[in-house]
């Protein structure tokens, strides 16, 4: 009878279970069919006939047939894994140091990594919550002397106008309204103010009411809010009858029309709490050289990003030939959106991205160490098993088994480690920059995070139990048995001196990294910033909510509320500015009367800030030349500016050369403004960029509402905020008080420092663990290694070795480990360029004086972790040692 392969036979049966079951069913009835009249033969004929095709039949037969044995061999599989994990489970039991270790080591490594990998989700590769948001870009002006500047209005709408590869452009911008209370009480909130079409063109649509109409956002248009859900239901309490209320936002009445969805946020704008139309001047509007509002288009169907980069600066070509003296020399930039919103925090998430990689890496590999020692002290017990039948692959799976029984137990307790870590991680993000991105506001621990750890366990665990399972399957046998220092234990020598090396390697990328970082850090913050932030207290107090103030009265109010200041104990100066120093600001164009116009495209730009009082004697700011601004610079005099030393310089030579010099700005041309003072260089935006043209003017000759307080003071000047803030109280109860910080907050958490001091903090925590973990590696080779000669340092010693000798002896297998991990500790670091070079300041990525001290430093560690074994094995015993085997 034939024979089908992959059909099981039965026990004790020659034939395939399929050509049984076949014969059993054709006999059954074709002695159904004889009882009934048949002959035997024609039984058995019609049986088959009856039966149909008999090949099929067993084909269906041997499916099942391998189904139930898949199944079966599933459940073998199964039950010996879960023997192996409770085998697992009792030898971790009855070796608690041991165990500890690995599973702190473990939950540390596996927690703090799904904990940055949570927050690097959450910012870079989470999708924007916006219809199609793929298609989303945002579009800036591209300047040759400052990079890139926001858009005009007059460009916008020649850009809504003219063809490109966008299908539609919507303004916003940031900005901090007063809202008052029926009650009388006031606060200041975080909004956005965009255009008409800007919701509908992210795809988003009313939770409640309605969104802005095309008529709401020209100047004069209608006086409508919305807004977002947090606010509706912590000022309304989520009352819907507040839709058709009116609300009093700078002083002006405006209608409530809408709420937005649950979680809407849109980074450009910040944590926004409500939202109003444009309502910029006319004037404004009209003006080219003005440039303030941000913009995002959507591609148009089919259109790719370069495509939009093309047509738009084909566009920006046509304005600068009509419109040379406001648009020559502008390009245009179209990015993704994402790219825009995530700003600083990419380049420091991909710092923190790569040495968490490297820290999970140097864990595993030590893990693998730890695990292949013990594979070697389990020596005969293997050969043991391998002796009585096991086979290698059966013994090779169990140590797989046990490693993945410290990888998920260390995945469970790394899970408490990685909310910690996300928490730590939001925690060190100023509120500032955590409210210019608010897809931090929701960050944590969801389900996909828990299956990417318990992934990411798994091949852990694999991966740090290949190596102690490859040794047992190749080395272990019987000979084994009573030699168990023989062959194993060289091959287990070398694979954890191989461990090792990659350890020490590991820990000095992440070593170099560090004091890379450290003295990026301290080089920026030794840089003179222009001003002296140390004892000075500021606050913003704005006037545009207190009710309709004139000019004169905004003047009136700051005067006198400086003077209060300025009595208070303790404070020095007193001073107010539109803009403190690094928070950024807008630049504008402007010509010197006594120097040749320059070309359209080649204009001057500065930035300008409005002062008050003694600012520069308030903020520490040195003055180079000529007069501080006084009282006498009131409205009836001529209009006077102060202007910076690298302006003076490089317009006229010198800072006296500068001075009573006449300037124009091309907004204001009908004024001139004369020069009166020098300063020094103070650093407007960023800390690591080079301080822009600045140019002060005094409050008394034109007014602002918004302004910020500074007070220098003798002693710790957040002391004095309760008793500043009493003072605003005192003049008027009506104006709020926010952003009350000392100058060393705002350094300290300025977007430049953040940069360099937030992977600061986590590399050094990373490359201390990995320091650490590197030393007990090198020691335990070490250790190893002279236990394994133990008898062969008591000859040494009976023979006449002297103790000195010994001790190089065995320290030499510490140095060589530390030399070939330094080694390529240094090739492997030669790729932090690349990840660095976005967070260093003032240093190279490859700075040799870094590189050497960390190679120092690690071989000093490594010769010192080495020297506690070579120094117990200087004092061996000669016949304890003999005796020992």
């Amino acid at each position: 009878m034939a024979r089908f392969p992959g059909v099981r036979r039965l026990r004790g049966g020659t034939e395939p279970r399929a050509e049984e079951e076949i014969r059993f069913h054709l006999e059954a009835r074709a002695d159904e069919l004889e009882r009934l009249g048949l002959s035997r033969t024609e039984a058995e004929a019609r049986a088959r006939a009856e039966f149909g095709n008999l090949d099929a039949a067993r084909a269906d037969i041997a499916a099942l047939d391998g189904i139930r044995d898949a199944r079966r061999r599933r459940a073998s599989w199964w039950a010996d894994f879960g023997q192996d994990l409770r085998f697992a489970t009792r030898i971790y039991v009855r070796s608690p140091t041991l165990t500890a270790t690995l599973l702190l080591t473990f939950a540390l490594g596996v927690g703090a990594t799904t904990g940055i990998f949570t927050v690097v989700r959450a910012v870079v590769m989470a999708a924007l919550p916006y219809r199609d948001a793929g298609r989303l870009v945002y579009v800036a002006e591209r300047v040759a002397s400052s990079g890139r500047s926001e858009a005009s209005w007059p460009d916008l709408l020649d850009w809504r106008s003219m063809r490109s590869g966008l299908a539609g452009f919507e303004g916003f911008e940031p900005a901090n309204r007063t809202v008052y209370t029926p009650e009388g009480g006031a606060e200041v909130v975080r909004a956005g103010r965009v255009t008409a079409g800007f919701f509908d063109l992210l795809g988003v649509r009313a939770d409640r009411g309605r969104l802005f109409l095309a008529g709401e956002d020209p100047p004069g248009g209608t006086a409508v809010v919305v807004l977002s859900q947090d606010y509706w239901r912590r000022a309304f309490a989520a009352d819907t009858a507040a839709i058709g209320r009116s609300m009093t936002v700078d002083g002006q009445p405006h209608t409530i029309v809408g709420v937005l969805p649950p979680g809407f946020q849109f980074a450009g704008v910040g944590d926004a709490q409500m939202w109003l139309p444009v309502s910029r001047s006319a004037q404004t509007r009209s003006e080219r050289s003005n440039h303030w509002i941000h913009v995002v288009g959507r591609l148009a169907p089919g259109a790719s990003i370069v495509q939009a980069r093309e047509e738009l600066a084909a566009v920006m070509s046509h304005l600068a030939e009509r419109y040379p003296e406001s648009n020559a020399g502008r390009g245009a930039i179209v990015e993704p959106l994402r790219d825009e919103l995530v700003g600083p925090l990419r380049p420091v998430l991909r710092v923190l991205a790569g040495a968490v990689v490297l820290l999970l890496l140097l864990t595993c590999a030590n893990i693998a160490g730890l695990l292949l020692a013990r594979a070697q002290a389990r020596g005969r017990e293997l050969s043991v098993r391998l002796a009585l039948g096991a086979g290698r692959w059966r013994l090779a799976r169990q140590l797989l088994a046990e490693s993945l029984a410290v990888a998920l137990a260390g995945a469970v307790l790394g899970v408490p480690v990685a909310y910690g870590a996300v928490n730590a991680l939001l925690a060190a993000i100023p509120n500032g920059l955590r409210a210019e991105t608010p897809a931090l506001t929701h960050v944590g621990i969801d389900p996909a995070m828990l299956c990417f750890t318990a992934v990411m366990a798994i091949a852990a665990g694999l991966a740090f139990g290949a190596a102690p399972a490859w040794i047992a399957a190749r080395f272990a046998g019987p000979a084994a048995a009573g030699a168990p220092r023989a062959t194993t234990a060289v091959a287990g020598s070398r694979l954890r001196g191989l461990l090792v090396t990659s350890e020490i390697a590991l820990a000095l990328v992440l070593v170099v990294g560090t004091a890379l970082v450290a003295r990026s850090l301290g080089r920026l913050l030794s840089r003179d910033p222009g001003f002296d932030p140390a004892h000075v207290l500021t606050f913003r107090v704005p006037l545009s909510g207190a009710g309709v103030r004139p000019r004169p009265a905004q003047q009136e109010f700051y005067e006198a509320l400086m003077a209060r200041l300025a009595a208070l104990p303790g404070v020095t100066a007193v001073g107010a500015t539109t803009l403190l120093p690094l928070s950024g600001g807008g630049t504008s164009t402007f010509r010197a009367e006594a120097l040749p116009e320059p070309p359209a495209a080649s204009r001057y730009e500065a930035v300008r800030r409005g002062i008050a009082g003694r600012y520069f004697q308030a903020m520490g700011i040195r003055l180079v030349a000529g007069r501080d601004f006084s009282a006498r610079d009131d409205s009836s005099a001529r209009r006077a500016i102060v202007v910076n030393e690298s302006l003076a310089r490089r317009l006229f030579g010198s800072p006296a050369a500068a001075l009573e010099q006449r300037f124009r700005f091309y907004a204001f041309p009908d004024t001139a403004w004369s020069v009166v003072g020098v300063v020094q260089d103070v650093t407007t935006g960023r800390l690591d960029e080079a301080a822009p043209f600045t140019v002060y003017y005094t409050h008394l000759q034109s007014a602002e509402d918004r302004m910020s307080l500074t007070i220098r003071t003798a002693g710790d000047p957040s002391v004095l905020a309760r008793d500043a803030i009493a003072q605003v109280r005192a003049l008027d109860a009506h104006v709020p008080v926010y952003s009350v910080q000392t100058m060393d907050e705002a350094v300290a958490d300025s977007p430049a420092v953040f940069a360099r001091r937030y992977p600061l903090l986590l590399l050094a925590s990373f490359a201390g663990e990995a320091l650490l973990l590197a030393l007990v590696g090198v020691y335990g080779v070490v250790a190893h290694s002279a236990m394994s000669r133990w008898r062969e340092l008591g000859i040494r010693v009976a023979l006449g070795a002297t103790g000195g000798s010994i001790l190089r002896l065995v320290l030499r297998d510490g140095v060589r480990l530390a030399a070939v991990g330094v080694a390529c500790g240094v090739l492997l670091s030669l790729s932090l360029g690349h990840f660095l070079s976005a967070v260093l300041y003032d240093i190279q990525a490859f700075d040799v004086a870094t590189y050497a001290a960390g190679a120092i430093l690690l071989g000093v560690a490594a010769l010192g972790a080495s020297l506690v074994p070579a120094r117990r094995a200087a004092m061996v015993d000669p016949a304890v040692a003999l005796r020992s085997e």
